[in-house]
């Protein structure tokens, strides 16, 4: 449930959660987070991205991996194309960090998709465990935000996806 009477997830701003234990230039944010937040060299969104007065604003974006959210009810094939962009993302996130630049990763709600690709990140590109990234961007998710609906990485398809990436244990 969500801990701020009246601002859901997708609307709050700034609207971002640091990863600094990922890289101190790393954050996670919503559909706002391009235009509220300032000084990012580079912005990976899964959805366009709103200017503060709620029109799409593509041009924030350095980088558009744009797929959808089914809540965990995705279907097989939306799981393959869920995967390809998470790792593809993360390995965006890979280049922009190692080229020093502040690096927004968002979605809609900056709860799912943009946590996953940064849970990548920090698997495929940083040796974490699965299980524990997941749990860094829960718990940052939760220091930094404070909105209705507030459930991150609660997307039991995309977990599936991480921990297959971390391989065998």
């Amino acid at each position: 449930g969500g801990r701020r009477s009246g601002v859901r997830g997708c609307d709050d701003r700034p609207g971002l959660a640091h990863k600094p234990e990922f890289s101190p230039l790393l954050y996670v944010g919503n559909r706002y987070s391009a235009a509220a937040g300032d000084g990012f060299g580079a912005v990976i969104s899964t959805v366009t991205p709103l200017g503060l007065g709620g029109a799409p604003a593509p041009q924030l974006s350095t980088c558009a991996i744009l797929f959808e959210d089914g809540r965990g009810g995705e279907d097989d094939d939306e799981v393959a194309v869920a995967r390809a962009s998470i790792v593809r993302g993360s390995d965006a996130v890979a280049r922009a960090v190692a080229d020093g630049q502040r690096t927004l990763v968002h979605c809609e709600w900056g709860q799912n998709r943009s946590g996953s690709i940064c849970v990548a990140y920090a698997i495929l590109h940083k040796g974490w465990a699965a299980d524990a990234a997941i749990a860094y961007v829960r718990a940052r998710n939760w220091a930094d935000r404070h909105y209705v609906g507030q459930s991150p990485m609660s997307n039991k398809r995309f977990n599936e996806i991480l921990r297959h990436l971390e391989g065998p244990t």
